[in-house]
């Protein structure tokens, strides 16, 4: 059992299940998930190949981001949840015995995921320069973006943001069964008989 303070990458779940090692996941669909900025005006992503991130390592990027935002009081928002437990056999011991005990918590970054967004009333070259320092405590390669950039799916390759797509509109031009009958409920006539 194990509790999780408030400043530490953790889940929140108490149980800790030992895992397999596993590995970062590759995305051959160019699924664009988590890989444009959500919330923020900057934000830090990885473009080498994917890497698993020990908590310690995304600690102390996080430390000096919080460090170089503080002035301009911006907030800093995280993309990532350490859910991965890494579990530790000492040096020099046999074959056997079971897995480990558990040493640390870890995640998963595929290529072209965001790690970090930047939001509020900053300076682009200040904001910049806090995501440059942040990446240099990381192992990997970092791109920092704005919802201008580009999506990145692979390590070379690019798309343009996806068009939204208005599904009630969608539907209304061309209704499914289901569809149909929900929008028929909310005729009057039906509504003054509905709960007798």
């Amino acid at each position: 059992m194990f509790a999780r303070l408030k400043h530490e990458y953790a889940p929140r779940f108490k149980r800790m299940r030992k895992a397999f090692k596993g590995r970062v996941s590759v995305r051959t669909g160019g699924s664009i998930k988590g890989n444009t900025l959500q919330y923020g005006q900057y934000g830090l992503r990885l473009k080498s190949k994917g890497l698993r991130f020990s908590a310690n390592q995304l600690l102390a990027a996080d430390k000096v981001l919080k460090r170089e935002l503080r002035p301009s009081r911006s907030e800093l928002i995280t993309r990532f949840v350490c859910n991965t437990p890494v579990c530790v056999k000492g040096n020099q011991t046999r074959m056997g015995k079971g897995k480990g005990a558990f040493d640390h918590w870890a995640c998963r970054i595929p290529t072209g995921k965001v790690l970090f967004e930047i939001r509020g009333d900053i300076h682009e070259k200040v904001a910049r320069d806090a995501l440059r320092k942040a990446a240099d405590k990381l192992p990997g390669l970092f791109e920092i973006i704005t919802p201008e950039s580009k999506i990145r799916v692979s390590l070379t390759d690019f798309v343009d943001k996806p068009e939204k797509i208005d599904y009630v509109e969608k539907l209304n031009a061309d209704p499914t069964p289901k569809w149909a009958n929900i929008q028929a409920a909310k005729d009057p006539m039906y509504k003054m008989y509905r709960g007798r």
